[in-house]
């Protein structure tokens, strides 16, 4: 029996509503997103080309000069090796500890609710306030961490003010707050089937083994996505160095975030601030790249 026109009208109407809803419900977040995301990177790209005046903008063409100068500082290449150590210090303390830490309290029975909610409490201290209470407990006269030393006998240390000692003084707090990335660590082990958990008991997979090869590659999609999230955060890094010590003492705690600042804010030079920007998007993206790549090879 065919269809009659009518119908066929109604059916075909119904089909182009539905491929075209979704787009009109899409197309303002969309095109806010490249306003406020893409169009801003595409400006630092062309600011960066030139010799950049916010009066008579946009001031006289450069090129990639602005890049070949950057090079030549001696400063841009200390902030990355400063970046770079930081990086090393958050996978070490902030990523890997935060992740024994979930499959230690997931072995908990008793108090296991208890602890999770005073591994979370750390999270709601916002930043600023944070970084006010270490430091004080870093402080080289009266701070708790000299005091902690003294009472094992070891010499009072001026932490913020030893380029040897910054960094670590910046990313330790990181642990004692990382509460909330144990927690997610915590809910994708938890989130583990209880069946697999019972055939790996019943075949005496236990213990150790029970961690390295039922659990770590059940919940390897969390560890790949927070390894990426501290790379890509790290590698931005501003606001808490610059709080901490801004950026000293003599530049040991200058990132590439506070670079690229004091380029903006100190030295005025708008065309070296986004030549360092696009060159740290592009660093970022190709470590985020490389590390998917390699995901990508392990799933194969």
């Amino acid at each position: 029996m065919k269809k009659s026109p009518q119908k066929k009208n109604r059916a075909g109407s119904y089909q182009f509503r539905k491929k075209v809803t979704p787009w009109c419900i899409l197309f303002i977040p969309m095109a806010c997103t490249v306003w406020l995301k893409y169009y801003p990177i595409f400006s630092a790209f062309f600011i960066s080309l030139f010799n950049y005046d916010p009066i008579n903008q946009p001031g006289k063409f450069v090129g990639f000069q602005n890049y070949v100068d950057i090079f030549q500082m001696q400063g841009y290449w200390d902030s990355w090796k400063n970046t770079f150590i930081l990086l090393a210090l958050q996978l070490c303390m902030c990523f890997l500890i935060p992740l024994i830490q979930a499959l230690l309290l997931n072995e908990l029975v008793r108090l296991k609710k208890c602890l999770t909610t005073l591994y979370i409490l750390p999270a709601l201290i916002p930043t600023s306030v944070n970084v006010i209470i270490w430091k004080w407990i870093w402080h080289p006269d009266y701070g708790v961490a000299n005091q902690i030393v003294k009472f094992f006998g070891g010499q009072q240390q001026t932490w913020l003010s030893d380029p040897n000692l910054v960094k670590f003084c910046i990313i330790f707090p990181g642990v004692l707050g990382g509460g909330l990335t144990v927690l997610l660590y915590l809910s994708a082990i938890q989130g583990v089937s209880t069946d697999i958990m019972e055939s790996a008991a019943l075949d005496g997979c236990t213990g150790f083994g029970r961690i390295i090869h039922i659990i770590l590659p059940n919940i390897s999609f969390m560890v790949f996505i927070q390894l990426i999230m501290c790379v890509i955060t790290t590698m931005q890094l501003l606001d808490v160095p610059y709080m901490y010590a801004s950026g000293g003492p003599s530049g040991a705690s200058t990132t590439q975030g506070i670079f690229i600042y004091n380029a903006f804010n100190q030295d005025l030079n708008y065309g070296r601030g986004s030549a360092a920007s696009v060159i740290l998007l592009l660093v970022i993206a190709a470590m985020t790249m490389i590390q998917m790549r390699f995901e990508k090879m392990e799933k194969e």
